[in-house]
């Protein structure tokens, strides 16, 4: 009987050990994965032709850092455009990646005489932390930097918000408490992580799903979040702020059909949806940056030319 009790306990004890070791694995990558070094971005960003080195390096930067209110430093690089302006597009990148994800998308405005701002989210390249929230955090340090902008250039200042992937989700969870930003573009966002995490355990089998509740009490104890905090969908119901959403329809990392979920959600403001053929997770601009392009300003123009709205200030 004893030995039968030992036996029980050491197979317990197994089954135990293995899945906290599963637990961990998926927390390692949804909420600490590994951080891509800015020197190999930069340099597989222009390998791909998505950054003109020369034309980046010709701009006038300047680099700052602020605290987050959990007292971690973010670094952001401000870039003012030829023209004395009014208008500052802050762009977000997604996970694994920081601000030199973000140059593909900066001259289409530059162009347009827009200032810009990029920044690292917490975690990434030259900013501090330790865990990827998905937006819960992130949408507080992103706060920020906005009123970074707005007590540089006063609060008659124009700022737009895009965000790509990770990023996406932030700038539209930001929507529930923004003050300043007069519209959002919304590239290849998730509309809820437990969707998202669901779909991804339900494509490794149904045995994991138990899994996905244990690493959402591990990312509440280690992270101070829950995966049930991260909602986009659920902003974007109540906001009326201008959304463009853009997605590719070969994305196989965040389903497209998340943003056709969330446009279709919106029932207030200025909308628009654009689906990229041929575009896999955060490619629509690779895959024909002149129909991105256009089908942005698009967009910024229609939000620029309902005054009413703007002088709103708020949506």
């Amino acid at each position: 009987m004893y030995n039968v009790i030992i036996y029980i306990l050491m197979i317990l004890l197994i089954i135990f050990s293995v899945i906290y070791f599963i637990v961990k694995y998926y927390f390692q990558q949804v909420v600490v994965r590994e951080v891509t070094s800015e020197d190999v971005m930069f340099k597989e960003q222009i390998k791909r032709g998505l950054i003109d080195n020369e034309f980046y390096k010709s701009l006038k930067k300047e680099e700052f850092f602020i605290e987050s209110k959990d007292s971690l430093r973010l670094r952001g690089i401000y870039i003012k455009s030829n023209n004395e302006s009014n208008k500052t597009m802050i762009f977000v990148h997604g996970i694994t990646v920081g601000l030199a994800y973000s140059i593909k998308y900066i001259s289409m405005f530059l162009e347009k005489g827009w200032n810009v701002l990029i920044y690292d989210q917490r975690r990434h390249s030259k900013s501090e932390g330790k865990y990827s929230t998905y937006g819960y955090y992130e949408k507080e340090d992103l706060d920020l930097f906005v009123n970074w902008v707005i007590n540089k250039k006063g609060e008659g200042e124009i700022i737009g918000l895009h965000g790509e992937s990770m990023g996406a989700a932030t700038v539209l969870q930001y929507a529930k408490i923004n003050k300043f930003a007069k519209f959002i573009i919304s590239d290849c966002a998730f509309s809820s992580l437990n969707e998202l995490l669901e779909r991804k355990v339900k494509e490794k089998g149904a045995l994991l799903k138990p899994i996905l509740k244990l690493m959402s009490k591990r990312a509440v104890r280690k992270a101070k979040f829950s995966f049930n905090f991260i909602s986009p969908i659920e902003v974007v119901r109540k906001t009326s702020i201008p959304i463009m959403f853009i997605h590719g329809d070969k994305d196989k990392f965040v389903p497209w059909d998340m943003s056709v979920a969330m446009y279709d959600s919106k029932e207030v403001g200025i909308k628009r949806l654009y689906i990229a053929k041929g575009a896999r997770h955060a490619q629509s601009i690779e895959v024909n940056k002149f129909k991105y392009e256009e089908e942005v300003m698009k967009f910024v123009d229609e939000v620029l030319n309902n005054t009413d709205n703007l002088n709103k200030g708020l949506y």
